[in-house]
C-alpha cells in the first residue's frame, strides 16, 4: 500500500484500539482460537462464588455435538444425582375390619407426605418419567381380640394386583395383638400401581381389626 511521506511503523493493535462488539463470532473462523490463545486465568480469575441458585448456569461440554453448552444448576444436579423422589408415606386414623382368610388391601387415610402427588385411593402409581427401582416399607398392627386369636398372618405388597413382596409372620393361637413389618425393593415401570395388603387366619373365624394407630405405615421412595 503506497504512502505519502514516511511509512508508518508497525504497531500491534491493543484492546483500546478496537471498539466493543466490533469483532463478532461471524468474523472469526471456526476452530482458529486454541488453548494457547486464551489466558489460563480466563475461568480461575473470575469472581469466586460460594453458592449457586437453581436458575444459574453451569458451562458443560457436549461430547456428542463437540460443543459447549450451558445448563441450569437445577437441571445439572438432576442429571448427575437425585433426591430419592417420588417418595410418600401414609398412615391410618381409623380401624379397618379384615375378613378372615381373605386377602385385603389396607386402606390409608392420612398422608405424611407425597412429593409427586402419586398416592391416591390407597395406591401409589409411578408417575411419567419416574420408572426405576423403588424401596417400599409396610408396617401394620393387628388386633384380634380375646376370642379371635391369630393363627397365621401374611403381609404383601402388590404391583398391578400381583404380589411382589410377601411373607408369613405368625403361626400361633396365643397372639391376640400382633405387629410386623415388610420391606423390599421392586423394579417399576411408569403407571405401575402399588398397594399393601394383609391375609390372616383367626382361631374363631371372625376376622380381626387393623387398629387406628400411627404404628401402621406404608411408604416408599425411588432409589438413586
Amino acid at each position: 500500500m503506497p504512502f505519502i511521506g514516511n511509512t508508518p511503523s508497525a504497531v500491534p493493535l491493543t484492546a483500546a484500539d478496537i471498539a466493543d462488539g466490533i469483532i463478532t463470532s461471524a468474523k472469526i473462523t471456526d476452530a482458529t482460537i486454541t488453548n494457547s490463545d486464551v489466558a489460563s486465568s480466563i475461568i480461575t480469575g473470575q469472581t469466586a462464588e460460594t453458592s449457586i441458585a437453581g436458575g444459574d448456569s453451569v458451562l458443560i461440554y457436549d461430547d456428542s455435538a463437540s460443543a459447549l453448552r450451558k445448563m441450569t444448576r437445577t437441571n445439572f444436579v438432576a442429571g448427575v444425582g437425585g433426591d430419592n423422589t417420588p417418595a410418600f408415606s401414609v398412615t391410618k386414623n381409623a380401624n379397618q375390619t379384615i375378613t378372615d382368610v381373605t386377602e385385603t388391601t389396607v386402606t390409608w387415610n392420612v398422608e405424611d407426605f407425597d412429593t409427586d402427588n402419586a398416592f391416591t385411593s390407597n395406591t401409589f402409581t409411578v408417575p411419567s418419567g419416574k420408572a426405576g427401582k423403588y424401596f417400599f416399607y409396610f408396617t401394620i398392627y393387628f388386633y384380634g381380640g380375646s376370642t379371635n386369636n391369630i393363627v397365621g398372618m401374611n403381609l404383601f405388597i402388590k404391583v398391578n394386583g400381583t404380589e411382589k413382596i410377601g411373607n408369613v409372620f405368625a403361626s400361633s393361637v396365643n397372639m391376640q395383638d400382633f405387629g410386623c413389618t415388610l420391606a423390599g425393593t421392586i423394579d417399576l415401570a411408569v403407571a405401575d400401581a402399588v398397594t399393601a395388603g394383609v391375609y390372616a387366619d383367626t382361631a374363631s373365624g371372625n376376622g380381626f381389626v387393623v387398629s387406628n394407630t400411627t404404628k401402621n405405615k406404608f411408604g416408599g421412595f425411588k432409589l438413586i
